[in-house]
């Protein structure tokens, strides 16, 4: 008994907290600055730093990364998961282990699901306004707290995560409306407020949603510690090696679960 209680807490202390910042393979992790990172605390950075990340000698490959959890109603019954968003179509998904089905095959509306959230392969889930379909199943594979994981492209698991109802759209949209009709400048720009009471991605003044983490591969011949030396002098980021990603996981982990 005391063998298997001892596997039981490797399992979910040490296993389970590893086990996405293993297979993902990411060489470092870039968040928000002064943060611990996607998993241990909430992390926001602007989707075009990857752009920015990628320039930095050494570097081969830069890809967003996003990460929550939602509850959602399923069949009458509450659905928890947490959502990982992958750069599409740099990642795939590939490097997840797949019991059945097949990795991500287009750019919206497919999920790869944990077989603990108890969704089967071909099933359709309803997620905000889209409809998402289970295109792969994979097992042993969960968050922090226990809630199965759930693998979409980037771009949906951001859809997912920013959607809101269409009333607290309109409510929105009528509010900017009036706030710019109380303005001198919306007063004399009749196209202002035009784009005040549109979409937000018609006014280039609203930031875009943003991302958890930016996943860093390196060249095999690259300098670790002088790279990161060059991104720690950037102050709106944080960057950790794939080791002390695990570490801040399995510190979260332990907090969750003792």
């Amino acid at each position: 008994m005391v063998v298997m209680g001892m596997a039981g807490i490797y399992r979910g202390l040490i296993f389970e907290a590893t086990l996405l910042v293993d297979r993902i393979g990411a060489d470092l992790w870039v968040v928000q600055g002064d943060t611990r990172g996607p998993f241990a605390e909430l992390s926001r950075i602007p989707a075009n730093l990857e752009d920015r990340v990628r320039t930095v000698p050494g570097i081969a490959q830069a890809r967003r990364f996003v990460n929550h959890s939602i509850q959602r109603e399923h069949h009458g019954k509450p659905l928890r998961l947490m959502v990982q968003g992958l750069a599409w179509p740099d990642d795939k998904g590939e490097w997840v282990s797949l019991v059945a089905g097949r990795p991500l095959g287009q750019a919206h509306f497919e999920m790869v699901a944990d077989r603990s959230l108890g969704l089967a392969l071909g099933e359709q889930v309803k997620f905000g306004k889209d409809v998402y379909r289970v295109v792969g199943l994979t097992t042993g594979m969960s968050g922090i707290a226990g809630d199965g994981l759930a693998f979409f492209t980037v771009s949906d698991a951001m859809a997912i995560q920013f959607d809101a109802p269409s009333e607290a759209i309109r409510l929105e949209r009528a509010a900017r409306l009036a706030r710019s009709e109380n303005q001198d400048l919306g007063r004399v720009q009749p196209l202002l407020l035009e784009r005040a009471g549109g979409p937000s991605s018609g006014i280039s003044e609203l930031p875009r949603p943003q991302v958890s983490a930016i996943l860093v591969t390196l060249n095999p011949s690259a300098d670790v510690d002088q790279i990161i030396g060059t991104l720690s002098t950037w102050s709106d980021i944080t960057v950790y090696s794939a080791q002390m990603e695990q570490r801040y996981r399995v510190d979260m982990v332990r907090y969750y679960r003792l």
